[in-house]
């Protein structure tokens, strides 16, 4: 697999990571014991794949 081919997939599986956590239903409504993620954990989260994938789209421009 090329430098190219691995950025293409890691950038379309963080994307699709990105997509499902933005597209999950918040558990706030439920008791906090019956929490699956802890919303704060869950924005950091979010934060750190948004990250990496601004960085795999720096690196997939031209010239790099």
């Amino acid at each position: 697999m090329s430098g190219d081919d691995f950025l293409h997939e890691l950038q379309a599986e963080t994307a699709a990571e990105l997509g499902a956590l933005e597209a999950a239903v918040p558990d706030v409504a439920l008791p906090v014991e019956q929490w699956t993620m802890d919303p704060a954990e869950e924005a950091m989260e979010q934060a750190s794949l948004r990250s990496l994938l601004s960085a795999v789209e720096a690196l997939e421009e031209p010239g790099h």
